[in-house]
């Protein structure tokens, strides 16, 4: 076996392992901070889940008809299983098919994860700033909090930033696209004598 089909191999092996760890971590989180809460309140979400402060949240963002933070409103959470078995089989493509194209085609599809992640998370963020209660007791401009870093609210600073699991999917992503190209880098030794 040469050496690149071996950096491949390891390469789709630690990529496999990164996806699967993945599966249990945040793909997003959102860190509020305000005088009044000087420790912040945080929201993270999962693939089939939100948790946090969400309660105190919640309360808080009825001051100014902002809808709750809940798993309810996103029914493509329900697909974050599917989407793990996707990374997984893209990392065995990149690592097993013998055409360039398909493994190229795969680590593509890898790489639109963590985008498309994010992306789908601040269509829901732009949804909640802009269908904002026109009844609730404080009336605020429509506004779009921001999926990766901060957008300021009143007196709150919230701080969008990307889950651990969209990091380590960009890590298996990474792996597979460019440890096979590392060997070629490497000077064979030449045996002596």
């Amino acid at each position: 076996m040469t050496r690149i089909g071996i950096a491949r191999i390891v390469a789709g092996a630690a990529g496999i392992a990164l996806v699967l760890v993945a599966a249990t971590l945040p793909i997003w989180q959102m860190r509020f901070l305000a005088p009044q809460y000087p420790a912040g309140l945080d929201i993270k979400a999962y693939g089939n889940s939100v948790s946090g402060d969400l309660s105190e949240i919640t309360v808080l963002s009825h001051y100014i008809g902002m809808p709750r933070f809940d798993a309810t409103g996103m029914p493509e959470m329900t697909l974050w299983p599917f989407v793990i078995l996707l990374a997984v089989l893209g990392v065995i493509i990149a690592t097993a098919a013998d055409r360039a194209w398909w493994r190229r085609l795969a680590c593509t599809g890898l790489w639109l994860i963590p985008v498309g992640a994010l992306a789908d998370v601040q269509f829901h963020l732009w949804q909640m700033g802009h269908n904002l209660d026109g009844s609730a007791p404080m009336t605020i401009d429509s506004f779009t909090p921001l999926v990766v870093g901060p957008t300021v609210v009143m007196n709150f600073t919230m701080w969008g930033i990307p889950g651990s699991a969209l990091a380590l999917i960009a890590a298996a992503a990474a792996l597979v696209t460019f440890a096979p190209a590392i060997p070629r880098r490497i000077p064979r030794r030449v045996s002596e004598r």
